[in-house]
């Protein structure tokens, strides 16, 4: 068996990969990995797992079996000679494995090794160890982990050593004077981390041989500004020297004339806890220039991503792909990552999985349609690569329409100037593009494995990824250059790595910015929403219209873009409030009525009582005086709900809540919008019915969505009065969406809610 965790966490056999169960299963392993060879107590374990305040009473257990389990797949035949044992030492656990089994053993060997020889002056041998060991990583160490909450910091440590060693293969390729393979990487490298000095002064070096004296010179000023801006202190004398050696063009920072071993020691990475010689009063100031700028890295460290942009070909070490299977070619990546926010409940809990699976296979669908392939998925990110084909603006442009398929299949638009809101509260969706040139696997055939998870446009996609806020696709200069033709863009202010955000995508539906509404399939019944809105407007009468359907995925999106339809084309003239009924027994039975009353008067959630009430009394007094005493003190108590109301006062909170609403809507039309109202009580479903005919001469239009279960409670639901309308929708047939919410957010069984 072979072990990997510098990326995501593997097993794999010669059978192929090893299924290791589940989350806490990893887990455990991942940590013992860390330590492999080493004894690790339980309470380390435990801490690992679980904080200190959310560790269950069982935890002792849970981890018990999680080794038992774990025992049984690293036991799995083909059993080797030498396979991994996880055995039971006092006071915990012992992961015993050969170390050219464990990627991060072999790494940190590799290390070792590169070091010892840029020590000794052997810097092509120490480029080719250093480069391999680099090339052991598949992205950020224990990836899949971090995305579902790892947080440990043996995880951060790794990844800081790790840029420690990219310094170190730097300074080796400098030495052995291939500075115009590098430069790539080493500008990636500083602009994720401006602060590193030695990276700096790396990269100001290789600009200088490829002939770009201003820009290095620039490095300078930018690494300067962040120091002194930032923290107050100036560039060390290493930088300092640098510039001078720079602006005089200083002979010792010319490339070396042949690459291999060195007779000079100066171009060792410098170590400032290093004692000058005795007889060097002036230490490092007899060091020629072109070392200076290269404070040490300390320790044994972590490494870069596996493939770079470009990059220069590394021996291949044992288990890792040819150099010669890559090439250098112009690529468009796409980044996705889903947001499983809190508001979906239980689902998070008990379905990730599965909502990232179905999730996955929307973005897979979309990038394949698109011509390009999903290469990674980490966690809830999803990573894509658009390489066929010698036009970059086409490359750019798939990449980009790949991006707005994947969101506005689980979005509606909400204008012209924001992001699509979530179809489903709780899910988001970010997006970046990166294109540039890249090192890529060649033609894959059908046995090679995932080609590529890493590289300078994937480390800019990520740094992009983190700035990007829902429903928002931010891409680079090079893809806004190429894909101009296909969209149009605008300044993102949130990310100056990003500074372009996708606006619209010129097409066919050049009028909406964000692309097609997913309720284009119901276009009669939204032109019959809009109009029954314009009738109830011009004769100042209330309508009803219910929306019927089964799985109500279509209709909750219908229902949404109608709302953002009438806010758009009636701004300012029409008040539009809407809510969703929750289940029985899993919420306030009034808590929608509740949450109209405090949207129309201005009531934040959290505000205090005190304030509520007063800005009920002021809303009151605004709608005229009519009835305000009678009411203020059932709406008072809607707004504070207790067991009268819930109980033998919610008659009279909801007649008089129906009495406000007549008032609100003689004062401007209002629009009134239900989601799932099968779930609400007799009561509140009397207030509804009824409150078209109460109130029939106000501009009052109520839009109701509902599944069978209403129809069947109420078979004459709405039938017998005037001025309503019913509507059953049909399913939309492969919709990304319906499949996704059909497949995950399941509704609550009676064992669940009794």
């Amino acid at each position: 068996m072979h072990f990997r965790i510098l990326g995501p966490l593997e097993i794999e056999n010669p059978d192929g990969l090893v299924d290791l169960g589940g989350h806490r299963q990893r887990a455990v392993l991942a940590y013992l990995l860390l330590q492999a060879n080493q004894v690790v107590s339980t309470s380390q374990l435990l801490s690992a797992l679980w904080a200190d305040d959310d560790a269950p009473m069982t935890a002792r257990k849970i981890l018990q079996n999680a080794v038992w389990k774990l025992r049984g797949v690293l036991s799995r035949p083909p059993r080797a000679e030498q396979g991994p044992e996880l055995l039971t030492r006092a006071p915990g656990y012992l992961l015993r494995v050969p170390q050219q089994r464990v990627d991060l053993l072999d790494y940190q060997q590799r290390v070792v090794t590169g070091r010892a020889a840029l020590a000794a002056g052997e810097v092509e041998r120490a480029r080719r160890s250093l480069g391999e060991a680099l090339a052991l990583w598949r992205g950020p160490v224990l990836s899949d982990l971090v995305e579902e909450g790892i947080c440990w910091p043996e995880l951060t440590a790794l990844q800081n050593r790790r840029l420690d060693v990219m310094e170190d293969h730097f300074e080796a390729a400098l030495a052995c004077g291939r500075h115009q393979l590098v430069l790539p990487d080493i500008e990636s490298l500083v602009a994720a981390e401006p602060l590193r000095e030695r990276a700096s002064g790396q990269l100001m070096v290789a600009l200088y041989r490829c002939g770009r004296q201003a820009e290095a010179l620039a490095v300078f000023g930018r690494v300067r500004s962040a120091l002194v801006d930032g923290l107050g202190l100036e560039p060390g004398r290493e930088l300092h020297r640098l510039q001078q050696a720079i602006l005089t063009q200083d002979p010792t920072l010319e490339a070396p004339r042949a690459a291999g071993t060195r007779k000079q020691a100066h171009l060792a990475p410098a170590n400032r806890d290093a004692q000058p010689p005795a007889d060097s009063p002036a230490g490092p100031a007899t060091v020629p220039t072109a070392a200076l700028p290269l404070p040490a890295a300390p320790g044994p460290s972590a490494s870069a991503e596996p493939v770079t942009t470009p990059s220069e070909p590394v021996a291949p070490a044992p288990g890792i792909p040819s150099p010669a299977r890559h090439e250098s070619r112009t690529a468009s990546v796409v980044m996705l990552r889903f947001g499983l926010g809190g508001e979906l409940g239980r689902v998070l809990a008990e379905d990730r999985d599965r909502v990232l699976d179905v999730l996955t296979q929307i973005a897979r669908e979309k990038t394949e349609l698109h011509g390009g392939r999903v290469t990674s998925v980490l966690g809830s990110t999803v990573l894509a690569v658009f390489a066929d084909g010698a036009d970059p603006a086409d490359i750019a442009e798939r990449a980009v329409r790949t991006a707005a398929a994947v969101r506005d299949s689980l979005s509606v638009p909400t204008g012209t100037l924001t992001p699509p809101q979530a179809a489903v509260r709780g899910l988001t969706v970010h997006a970046a593009v990166a294109s540039g040139e890249a090192r890529l696997p060649r033609r894959p055939c059908a046995e090679s494995p995932s080609p590529w998870g890493g590289g300078r446009l994937v480390d800019t996609c990520r740094t992009m990824l983190d700035h990007v806020q829902a429903g928002e696709i931010h891409v680079c200069d090079e893809t806004r250059r190429h894909g101009e033709r296909a969209a149009a863009f605008r300044r993102a202010c949130a990310s100056a790595l990003a500074p372009w955000e996708l606006h619209a995508l010129h097409d066919e539906a050049a009028d909406q910015p964000w692309g097609r509404a997913d309720a284009g399939a119901h276009v009669s019944e939204l032109e019959l929403m809009q109009h029954t809105l314009l009738h109830t407007r011009q004769r100042s009468a209330a309508h009803l219209i219910t929306l019927i359907q089964g799985s109500g995925r279509a209709r909750t999106r219908l229902l949404m873009e109608f709302q953002r339809r009438v806010e758009e084309s009636h701004r300012g003239h029409v008040r539009v409030l809407a809510g969703t009924v929750p289940p029985p027994r899993t919420g306030d039975p009034l808590a929608v009525p509740a949450e109209i009353l405090a949207a129309y008067c201005g009531i934040e959630p959290e505000a205090p009582e005190a304030h509520a009430t007063a800005r009920l009394r002021a809303t009151l007094d605004g709608l005229g005086p009519a009835d305000g005493a009678d009411l203020y003190a059932p709406l008072a108590r809607l707004l504070s709900p207790g067991p009268t109301t819930v109980a033998a006062g919610s008659g009279e909170v909801l007649r008089a809540w129906g009495k406000f609403l007549a008032r609100a809507a003689r004062k401007q039309p209002l629009v009134l919008i239900w989601d799932d109202l099968q779930h609400a009580d007799d009561a509140l479903l009397d207030v509804v019915e009824r409150l078209t005919q109460t109130h029939a001469g106000v501009p009052l239009l109520n839009v109701v969505g509902a599944d069978s279960g209403l129809p069947d409670r109420r078979p004459g639901w709405a039938t017998a009065h005037p001025r309503t309308v019913t509507l059953s929708l049909s399913p939309e047939a492969g919709d990304a969406l319906d499949r996704l919410l059909e497949s995950l957010l399941t509704p609550l069984r009676e064992s669940e809610v009794a």
